[in-house]
């Protein structure tokens, strides 16, 4: 892949369809798209990167007052992972299709790591994207 100009920009509001609060589950509809929020952080954004174009959808967003210091964190997470800064001023949705909750994604892309053990970025790009590779395997 080239880069993040890939990603299709849909231009509609996203319509909540689940009851979670929690950022990590939260499900939406993108026209008639069921799709997973996806928020602005390194772990978050290496999963919109693995799951491609095919796959994930921006919204523009208006920028946050530390937005700067967001881009910081965010995009450095993501080089260290081996995958280019991504742009700023958008929200982030992966497709999920029916049957697959929030918690079938995460799953499929935990990397196995022990809580409090230093992070293998690399290793965690590679459990991820064999994570979407099953995860969308038959769809």
């Amino acid at each position: 892949m080239s880069g993040w100009n890939l990603f299709l920009v849909v231009d509609a509001e996203p319509v909540e369809v689940s009851r979670d609060a929690a950022p990590d589950t939260r499900v939406v509809l993108l026209g008639q798209r069921r799709m997973l929020a996806l928020p602005d952080n390194g772990y978050q954004l290496l999963l919109a990167w693995a799951a491609g174009p095919r796959r994930v959808v921006r919204t523009p967003v208006p920028v946050h007052p530390d937005q700067d210091l967001v881009d910081t964190f965010v995009n450095s997470y993501l080089v260290d992972a081996g995958v280019p800064p991504r742009p700023r001023g958008f929200a982030w949705y992966l497709d999920l299709p029916d049957g697959l909750e929030p918690a079938d994604v995460w799953r499929a892309v935990d990397d196995g790591a022990a809580q409090g053990m230093p992070v293998d970025l690399l290793r965690v790009r590679e459990a991820v994207e064999r994570g979407v590779r099953a995860l969308f395997r038959n769809v």
